[in-house]
């Protein structure tokens, strides 16, 4: 009898076990989970960068005067015109950027970023030619894009807790330094053309027949992309690629030596806007 009434009361408990976590709205969890560690990303932050970036121009030189344009396309003497080339240049850059983001949610960015670059982007071309009752010179050009800066918004997109990937535009500026020379040839007598009030004169051992520089403050426009992967709360590493656009710089070259009674005459080279990639990484600090 005492045996019954026990398996009767195991029973009972069992099936009152049973019942209660079957009628339970949502079953018990086997694992309880703690909160996942967050990186935000709103907030100001600063930084440095180095890089490598080519670039693309091309050079067009036009006379100024009637004298230079006698001298080349105008036929005296033989002259030909000068030719217009396209070159490439390259260098390094290093700078630094500050921006502020805004995480909209935890999966969308957007932010805007100041950075100033300095760079040593050179190269240069020759183009031959025959200047008018001198004989066989060149042209001499170089180009250098020795800074350039740009002002930007940014989107992004957070995929994983501490990468980001963005996209980027903005507006652009920098520095643009040219020099110009059509060397002496070194020929046996001094030879000279006039025209029009001008006229240019190249001296046996004398100076460059025309030569001049120029410095150029050019405005245009970038796009590119780039990520950042935070390495700490406060520091994340950065990858960046941009094109820039900037404006079309120009300089002169001016005779040297001219027939007395007559003004300098000049070549004016005209430049194509100033094309750069630059690819560049470093490190933010965020507050």
């Amino acid at each position: 009898m005492k045996r019954n009434l026990l398996c009767i009361i195991a029973l009972l408990m069992f099936g009152t076990a049973g019942a209660t976590a079957d009628e339970l709205p949502n079953r018990p969890s086997f694992y309880i989970l703690g909160p996942t560690a967050t990186l935000p990303w709103t907030g100001f932050f600063v930084g440095i960068n180095g890089g490598y970036g080519w670039a693309h121009s091309a050079v067009y030189p036009v006379a100024d005067d009637p004298a230079a344009a006698a001298g080349t396309c105008g036929g005296v003497g033989h002259g030909t015109c000068i030719p217009s080339e396209g070159f490439l240049l390259h260098g390094g850059t290093a700078g630094g950027q500050i921006g502020y983001d805004w995480q909209i949610n935890p999966i969308w960015l957007t932010g805007i970023e100041a950075d100033y670059q300095w760079a040593d982007f050179r190269s240069g071309v020759t183009s031959p030619f025959h200047l008018g009752n001198v004989g066989i010179t060149s042209m001499l050009v170089n180009e250098t894009v020795q800074s350039f800066g740009t002002l930007r918004v940014r989107m992004g997109v957070i995929p994983v807790n501490a990468l980001l990937l963005y996209g980027t535009a903005g507006l652009a500026y920098g520095q643009v330094k040219a020099n110009f020379s059509v060397p002496n040839p070194n020929i046996a007598t001094a030879s000279s053309l006039s025209s029009g009030g001008f006229s240019y004169s190249c001296i046996d051992g004398g100076p460059a027949c025309f030569a001049g520089s120029s410095s150029n403050s050019e405005v245009g426009w970038t796009i590119g992309g780039g990520s950042e992967v935070r390495l700490t709360n406060n520091l994340s590493f950065m990858t960046e690629v941009l094109y820039v656009q900037l404006g079309a710089p120009h300089g002169t070259a001016v005779a040297e030596s001219v027939v007395p009674g007559t003004a300098a005459s000049s070549f004016t080279a005209s430049f194509s806007s100033v094309r750069l990639i630059v690819a560049h990484g470093g490190f933010n600090y965020r507050f």
